[in-house]
């Protein structure tokens, strides 16, 4: 049983964004877990590598109905990794997807008529915005993204080192989101309260929780992420 982990690289920031995913390797593979980082420019040698794995981890911009492999954002000229046309890809797979909005059609979809054993996804966007609608700050925003990417580090880490069930790392994955978030905007809170109200923190406490409540989960779910 094998996992890979595909790191998108054509799009700078969700390459950034996923850099966790290479740090999950590195690590796993330093205690003797082998995973396989998947991080080409070429979509059909990404295809390929994803064919090899038992379990993949997708860390890309995503929509409804696709995930991308580069995604433009004028909405003209997307390349696709994963969709409809594609989908029998997923057969016998199981999936976690770090991508906005797949768990709205795709993951459904790949689980009744692609034969996908699991698929765990987000049915809304992995988002930054804020409920009161204030455009975010800068601050803001690498407060929120260091905390989605180190719960994902953690608990993606975590569950394939220890061949968690799929329904485990939902639960855990939706507890991580919420705690470490609490946790880090309450300690700024207490140590630098006007920089906390400055920049609006008690705002990503909210977008933060929404994104893990609408963590869904298709297929089996006491399949093992292994």
């Amino acid at each position: 049983m094998t996992v890979g982990i595909y790191r998108n690289r054509l799009n700078q920031e969700i390459k950034r964004f996923g850099k966790f995913g290479k740090k999950i390797v590195e690590s796993l593979n330093e205690k003797g877990i082998t995973t396989e980082l998947i991080f080409n420019p070429k979509v059909t040698k990404c295809i390929l590598e994803l064919k090899k794995h038992d379990t993949i981890v997708i860390i890309s911009h995503g929509s409804a109905d696709s995930i991308y492999h580069k995604f433009d954002g004028n909405k003209m000229n997307h390349q696709v990794l994963i969709n409809e046309s594609n989908l029998d890809i997923l057969n016998e797979k199981k999936v976690i997807a770090i991508s906005c909005g797949t768990a709205r059609e795709l993951g459904e979809l790949a689980c009744t008529s692609a034969g996908c054993k699991t698929y765990l996804g987000f049915y809304n966007k992995i988002h930054f915005n804020k409920k009161n609608g204030n455009e975010p700050s800068l601050k803001y925003h690498m407060f929120i993204s260091e905390c989605y990417k180190d719960s994902f580090k953690e608990v993606l880490e975590m569950a394939i080192e220890n061949n968690w069930t799929f329904n485990k790392l939902k639960l855990v994955m939706e507890r991580e989101l919420k705690k470490t978030v609490v946790e880090r905007a309450t300690n700024v809170r207490e140590k630098h309260p006007r920089y906390y109200f400055a920049h609006e923190f008690d705002q990503s406490i909210i977008a933060v929780s929404d994104v893990a409540n609408n963590i869904h989960l298709f297929g089996d779910k006491n399949e093992k992420v292994s």
